[in-house]
């Protein structure tokens, strides 16, 4: 078989996520949570992303579910949470330039929710 036609590789852009706890003025836990890298810029067709909660993170921390918007696009699969919560995947088609902003939420094992808003920027190679 050619491999003239054989479509490219995908892509697969990682993203390591960390959650430290801290407690505010009121007593409160609260979550501070960075990326890295700290914004996506997909240049790719049909780019993997992967977005992984790491050390030092409590073990306790995981994505409980992600929202996209605008909510109805063509450009994100639907997320897919491992097992564990320590991981969320998703295609991104990349057919359109455009910014789209996810929120991960999450939960720790108190049972403590927060959410983080970062975008992914739609940048296609045509």
């Amino acid at each position: 078989m050619s491999q003239k036609n054989a479509p490219p590789a995908a892509e697969f852009d990682n993203v390591q996520v960390t959650a430290i706890p801290y407690t505010d003025a009121d007593g409160k836990v609260k979550y501070k949570t960075t990326f890295n890298p700290t914004s996506v810029e997909v240049t790719t067709f049909d780019t993997v992303l992967n977005y992984q909660l790491i050390e030092p993170t409590p073990a306790g921390v995981r994505f409980s579910r992600v929202s996209v918007s605008p909510e109805h696009n063509d450009q994100l699969s639907e997320p897919s949470i491992s097992i564990s919560g320590k991981m969320v995947t998703f295609s991104d088609a990349n057919t359109v330039k455009e910014s789209l902003s996810l929120t991960f939420h999450f939960i720790d094992d108190t049972g403590t929710e927060f959410d983080v808003d970062p975008e992914v920027d739609n940048f296609p190679p045509i």
